[in-house]
């Protein structure tokens, strides 16, 4: 099983990452080997901040955003899910609303303007 954080807003997806090896499941398991054998310097569970995310879409709610984490099947490559987000992002979209694991934050506006 993989893990991804995806965000995008009303232009397009904006934030895309594999953080399989961050996830707590392998995070935890694999850093403390690594500590206890002191084979490499552990890092940094992720490379980018969350809440740095979430703050851009807070202070940008005129472009809807959605954070998303996700998961996808071992044998599904990064690059086919950046192919299907590039080629057909509507439907990539709809894809991770049902199926995301955890909804990180939604600004998404699905009512439309009543004109009286």
């Amino acid at each position: 099983m993989r893990y991804y954080v995806v965000s995008w807003d009303n232009l397009g997806v904006e934030f895309f990452e594999e953080i399989t090896e961050h996830h707590p499941d392998n995070w935890a398991k694999d850093h403390l080997f690594d500590s206890i054998k002191q084979s490499k310097r552990v890092k940094k569970p992720m490379g980018f901040s969350l809440q740095s995310l979430i703050l851009r879409a807070q202070f940008n709610t005129h472009r809807h955003y959605e954070i998303y984490i996700f998961t996808s099947d071992d044998d599904m490559d990064p690059k086919e899910i950046r192919k299907w987000f590039t080629d057909s992002p509507q439907t990539f979209a709809d894809w991770v609303r049902v199926n995301h694991s955890y909804k990180v934050y939604s600004n998404r506006k699905t009512e439309k303007d009543l004109i009286v």
